[in-house]
């Protein structure tokens, strides 16, 4: 492993290094005797203790607490994680590190599914699952009333440990044809439209299987504030007081009229960009606040322990927080300490299906209220306008799209997600788009993803014969009857969705299995992981600390509820009682507190105007108001990319 001096800029730290976190300052410390007996002066010293090993085990300790703090706390020597994942695990050093194959741990490969398979050749046309499942009338809300930070936050750990890059090669396109006269991407009737595919980029295995690649680290180590590589890391730091480079109004810096982070979907959405704004931001407050109390520390060494820390709070949210609401509480194995036999590698299962839950949870308006939970005079933005929109960050900054995530409730897990995702259009009908909900079923064939029947028996959950089978979400028995010839074939991201919640589960067995795997294994496999870095009152601090305290540390939204993952709804609050059913944000937006205390709904999931509601997104989807050049040409990209799909 290689050794860094702190008191030297570095740029090159990649590789599972040990940095020595001694500076020049506190080198060579020594204790003299005035140290001693200036110690004897002080108020906490009992000198006066009748039994002298006392006396003597009092001297010491004062003398190991006045070093400690004369050293700054650091050890000679303290390792921290690598930039690139490397040299996690000492007897693997790779496990984890980007630019790795992803797993086949949970679900089995079935290359006949894959894009010309003799299997696939048989399924349904994605597009029309989509049309006939997915499809979503008016507005849902979630049963745990959590709020649209929730899937944010999702979005944010997604791109954290998962990256799957595509391939710009036309040849390895697999478009997905358009039934003839879809309304909205062939409503001429053609029978000629498609909407475009990138397959993942693959290399084959000894078995001749095509095997894709997560070009980011595994672990949850804020790789997307940071970055996977050295080059890239280094780009991102100020090198001065351990900070990361910002840019005006406390924002990421700015190259080409987009956000730079560490990760490159930084700018995906507004929801996304805010987040990643925030913990850019808690770095450098930690950088502050460690300066201030080590002012002898070099820039690395600032960087470093900031970095650590900053890590440490978003594993801790992620799975005191987050996941409890997502899995419900002790669905994960207790806490036992680091396995080096444990591989913490990214499932394909869990980044290409069960992951992308998320998808059906987002709101089809992004709200953006004030500090009394008003719409701000730059207005709310529909999703279908909040993709690469760096613009609408800065016209008002992060505060009033967290505070709007933090009131609104999100939409339900179930397989239904929104037209602003579903229908998107490039313009008109027939000008383009793309379905998010196709997307995603082409890209687990892509994958050669098992379909459901091989999944459940593969985890050990019962099989499911019937689509009248009491383990679908009620009426979706039937809508996947009317697409697929049997249970066994659906596609694994739309099956998981259509199952019931399994006990406290947002979601049914397969996924609450493939989700409780893979978290399981990330923590277990990270020798980093926060609860085997530190102890005592650092520890207690982690595992007490919330969403709502990093934003409240970071922002000036200081009247965030404790639990920032439940909506508090404040933006109905302050909306006079006649117009609520009106607006749309409809009751089915409200959490289950807020229905039950509502005149206007009348009980959980009841929407009182889903009619007008559905004209409105109907209105939305068909606007005279075109999408850019650069909109256009930024969300091709990202499909091309995979990050939509």
């Amino acid at each position: 492993m290689q050794t860094i001096d702190n008191n030297a800029r570095s740029s090159s730290q990649g590789y599972g290094q040990t940095s020595s976190s001694s500076s020049k300052s506190n080198r060579n410390q020594t204790v003299t005797p005035q140290a001693i007996g200036a110690l004897f002066q002080l108020p906490d010293y009992n000198g006066g203790n009748k039994n002298p090993l006392q006396s003597i085990f009092n001297l010491i300790q004062q003398l190991i607490a006045q070093l400690r703090q004369n050293c700054g706390n650091a050890s000679n020597t303290t390792e921290y994680r690598s930039i690139d994942g490397t040299g996690n695990n000492k007897k693997n050093p790779e496990w984890g590190s980007a630019n790795r194959s992803d797993l086949r741990k949970t679900v089995p490969q079935d290359s006949s599914r894959e894009p010309g398979g003799t299997t696939e050749q048989r399924l349904p046309n994605p597009r029309d699952v989509s049309n006939a499942v997915v499809a979503q009338d008016g507005n849902t809300a979630n049963s745990k009333g959590l709020s649209d930070l929730f899937w944010m936050w999702g979005q944010f750990l997604d791109h954290d440990i998962t990256l799957t890059p595509t391939s710009a090669d036309p040849a390895d396109y697999a478009n997905i044809a358009i039934p003839a006269g879809d309304p909205y991407f062939d409503p001429n009737n053609s029978g000629t439209a498609s909407l475009n595919f990138a397959r993942s980029i693959s290399t084959t295995d000894a078995n001749g299987q095509s095997q894709q690649t997560n070009a980011i680290t595994a672990f949850i180590d804020g790789s997307n504030v940071y970055g996977s590589d050295a080059a890239h890391a280094d780009a991102l730091r100020s090198h001065e007081g351990g900070k990361l480079l910002m840019s005006t109004g406390d924002m990421m810096p700015m190259e080409n009229n987009q956000f730079i982070a560490g990760d490159e979907r930084a700018n995906e959405n507004i929801g996304l960009t805010s987040m990643q704004t925030l913990w850019v931001r808690e770095h450098n407050r930690l950088a502050d606040e460690l300066a201030q109390q080590h002012p002898r520390w070099s820039d690395e060494q600032i960087y470093q322990e900031a970095r650590k820390t900053n890590v440490a709070e978003m594993q801790a949210i992620t799975y005191n927080e987050f996941l409890p609401a997502l899995l419900g509480d002790n669905a994960l194995p207790r806490y036992t300490g680091y396995k080096a036999d444990v591989n913490p590698e990214i499932d394909n299962a869990f980044a290409t299906a069960a992951f992308r839950l998320g998808h059906s949870m987002l709101s089809s308006t992004l709200l953006r209220l004030d500090e009394n939970g008003q719409e701000i005079p730059e207005g709310n933005v529909a999703l279908r306008d909040a993709f690469f929109r760096p613009d609408k960050v800065q016209e008002a900054g992060i505060d009033p799209i967290l505070r709007g995530a933090a009131s609104q409730t999100a939409q339900a897990a179930d397989p239904m997600i929104v037209d602003d995702v579903r229908n998107f259009l490039f313009g008109q009908p027939g000008e383009g788009g793309f379905d998010l909900a196709a997307l995603n079923i082409q890209r687990g064939r892509d994958h050669g993803l098992a379909g459901y029947g091989d999944t459940r028996e593969a985890l050990g959950l019962t099989p499911v014969n019937s689509f009248d089978s009491n383990v679908w979400r009620e009426g979706f028995g039937a809508k996947l009857a009317s697409v697929y010839d049997s249970p066994a074939d659906v596609d694994l991201w739309v099956a998981g969705l259509a199952e019931k919640p399994a006990g406290d589960s947002l979601f049914g067995e397969t996924f609450t299995a493939i989700l409780t795997d893979q978290f399981t294994r990330l923590r277990d496999g990270d020798r980093f992981f926060y609860q085997n870095q530190f102890s005592g009152q650092q520890l207690k601090d982690l595992n007490n600390l919330k969403l709502s305290d990093i934003i409240e540390r970071n922002t000036d939204f200081d009247n965030v509820q404790e639990n920032a993952f439940v909506a508090s709804n404040s933006h109905l609050s302050v909306q006079p009682q006649a117009a609520i059913a009106t607006t749309t944000t409809s009751s089915s937006q409200q959490s289950p507190v807020t229905q039950r205390s509502s005149s206007v709904v009348q009980s959980l999931g009841v929407n009182t105007n889903r009619s007008s509601m559905s004209d409105m997104s109907q209105q939305m989807m068909q606007s005279d108001k075109p999408l850019t050049a650069q909109q256009i040409r930024d969300l091709m990209q990202s499909v091309r990319n995979g990050f939509l799909g």
